[in-house]
């Protein structure tokens, strides 16, 4: 997976790529790839403040987005990360929010590299005014 890191302001960095995948096997381990690139900043993401790691699916991009976050969820770390997909693959009575979501609970269950961290997992779809623990 080819990362393209920008820092658009001296307050964050964003690494962004494309799974262009969509086979549902296929995008299941780019959603747990993106999600382990994000874990290996999170030695730099976290502060004092930090009390989340937001997942947020942008429905009309098809991206998804891993931050951490302060407790008013408005107070970012240092690095965004963001996976846009070309082609999600149409699972049958699933919205990908859906999809992604529960990808990515079952990866967090056994993911060593997370779990090290005292973070809470929350979920989002679209705004951040309504979190989803996970």
């Amino acid at each position: 997976m080819n990362w393209i890191t920008e820092t658009p302001s001296a307050d964050y960095t964003q690494h962004t790529t494309v799974c262009a995948d969509n086979a549902e096997r296929d995008v299941q381990a780019a959603v747990d790839a993106c999600a382990e690139y994000a874990f290996t900043l999170l030695d730099e993401n976290i502060t004092d403040s930090a009390m989340y790691c937001l997942f947020i699916w942008d429905s009309e991009k098809n991206a998804l987005t891993i931050v951490v976050t302060d407790e008013t969820r408005k107070q970012d770390g240092k690095h965004r990360v963001t996976m846009g997909f070309s082609a999600f693959p149409d699972i049958e009575g699933e919205e990908p929010a859906d999809t992604v979501k529960y990808w990515i609970t079952d990866y967090l269950t056994t993911c060593p590299s997370f779990l090290a961290f005292s973070l809470l997992a929350g979920f989002v779809r679209g705004e951040r005014d309504r979190v989803e623990l996970m």
